[in-house]
């Protein structure tokens, strides 16, 4: 099963992504809150996408980000905040802006994962709502 690490420090959001991503039939990791407890998790678990809130309470997310290029897993930024506001290094990286349609994330999943949507997937997009 796919494995998607959520690292998003706001509970209510992280825990709608993570319903999200989990109707859709995925497997979730985390959500993790911080940077230092996502790097924990990445050290003992593998996982083939994150999705990432670029601010973390007080932290940005882009030493995870580097960890996750560094180890060849791809992500997705989650941001409320201007797109220019990422370093020009990140500059089209897969990115959705807050709040998004779950539609919109599990169609981005699925195009980084090179996966066709698959029936739980169309169930979970069937749901609406936003993130």
């Amino acid at each position: 099963m796919i494995r998607i690490l959520v690292v998003e420090n706001e509970n209510i959001i992280a825990m709608e992504i993570s319903w999200i991503v989990e109707d859709a039939g995925y497997s979730i990791v985390g959500p993790e809150r911080s940077v230092e407890t996502t790097r924990q998790v990445l050290s003992r678990h593998k996982v083939d996408l994150a999705l990432l809130d670029v601010h973390l309470a007080g932290e940005t997310v882009f030493p995870v980000s580097e960890m996750l290029d560094a180890i060849g897993v791809p992500y997705i930024f989650l941001t409320s905040h201007p797109v220019s506001s990422l370093p020009g290094r990140y500059e089209g990286r897969p990115l959705l802006t807050k709040p998004f349609r779950p539609r919109a994330l599990l169609a981005l999943i699925q195009q980084i994962l090179g996966e066709r949507p698959t029936d739980s997937a169309n169930a979970a997009l069937s749901a609406g709502g936003s993130a």
